[in-house]
């Protein structure tokens, strides 16, 4: 077990580079924190030195990466083959509130607030929320868990707290929360020490429509029954879009991307493949072209001849193949069911998710 010693020298070693500094202090508190859990009569006095030392690296600027805005730029809709409904939805919901928040305005609607993106994985919900700020032409912070999360005490709060900070200097503009599940998660299934970060976003977030920003959220979950309810309430992630598998004109374009550069034959037919794959998830697909590209490639290596791929080849990947959207569906079925909320996702029983 560290031991007083053991923090204080780690208190000495905090000099020069600010991100090492402020992990030394951090480390440090963190011993003082543990120390003050044993009944040794200096309980007291051990929490107090824990807390200036986390006072004081609190202190230390958060480094860039925690707020720093996603590197591609100029993305758009253009970029995105497609699901059209789904951005007539966003465009609405999202953009426009933002590209013309004084006609929301004369019809009562405030810009800004939230947006909690939901479906099976592989769908591009990334992609989609990228090309929303694209859209928006504004700021795009891309925000994951691991951008956040902290063994420390205390830390994740800091990072959220520094990210809408950097958010509101940068107006218009989108913060996007990635695998949502992860940092929203239910309260009551969270450890005790994560639920400060929790208690952090919904404090951050709290009425963010109403605030007079032009700082909108977003998020994307595979697992929406896993994110905390408090968090899905009008003013943070009040609305919820539903991300389905791509349609036809999309898979055509996910087909392109991933044959780029593959040797073709010209027996395959591509709206067989498009018909054979309707409900399938951009990973799905992308699994199916490379088993494909296996099977001549596996060949070569007992035959030396290098031939293109046929309509065979595809047939045969798509024949052991299972959708991730049918499993993720059977399960998102099953959770909803388990909680009686199968009525606040309609997507999962009208038919709209394969």
């Amino acid at each position: 077990m560290c031991t007083s010693d053991d923090a204080e020298r780690k208190v000495k070693a905090a000099r020069g580079d600010p991100a090492q500094a402020r992990k030394e202090l951090l480390e440090a508190a963190e011993i003082y924190l543990t120390l003050s859990m044993n009944a040794d009569g200096r309980e007291r006095e051990h929490l107090a030195k824990a807390e200036e030392l986390f006072s004081e690296a609190r202190k230390i600027p958060v480094p860039e990466h925690v707020h720093a805005p996603a590197a591609r730029r100029g993305l758009t809709f253009k970029d995105i083959g497609g699901l059209s409904a789904l951005k007539e939805e966003i465009r609405f919901k999202i953009i426009e509130p933002l590209l013309h928040p004084e006609v929301y305005a004369h019809y009562g609607k405030k810009a800004g607030g939230g947006i909690l993106l939901y479906g099976p994985p592989g769908c591009g919900k990334s992609l989609i929320a990228e090309a929303t700020a694209g859209e928006a032409k504004a700021a795009f912070f891309h925000v994951k868990p691991s951008n956040i999360k902290s063994k420390y005490v205390g830390e994740a709060e800091r990072n959220i707290a520094e990210l809408f900070r950097a958010a509101r200097e940068q107006q218009p503009s989108i913060i996007f929360f990635d695998e949502f599940e992860t940092l929203g998660a239910e309260r009551g299934e969270t450890a005790a020490n994560e639920r400060g970060a929790i208690a952090q976003l919904l404090a951050e977030t709290d009425g963010m429509g109403a605030k007079g920003q032009q700082v909108l959220l977003l998020a994307a979950t595979n697992e929406p029954w896993s994110v905390d309810l408090a968090l899905q309430r009008e003013g943070r992630f009040g609305a919820t879009v539903f991300v389905p598998a791509p349609d036809s004109e999309a898979r055509k374009e996910i087909f392109k991307i991933h044959l780029a550069g593959k040797p073709l034959s010209r027996d395959i037919r591509g709206e067989e493949l498009l018909a054979m794959t309707e409900g399938f998830s951009g990973a799905d697909i992308k699994a199916v072209c490379e088993k494909a590209a296996d099977i001549p490639l596996r060949e070569y290596f007992r035959t030396g001849e290098m031939r293109p791929l046929h309509m065979a080849d595809f047939l045969s990947a798509l024949k052991g193949h299972r959708s991730v959207v049918g499993q993720w569906l059977a399960k998102a079925r099953r959770e909803m069911g388990s909680r009686n909320a199968l009525e606040q996702y309609p997507e999962l029983t009208c038919g709209a998710a394969p």
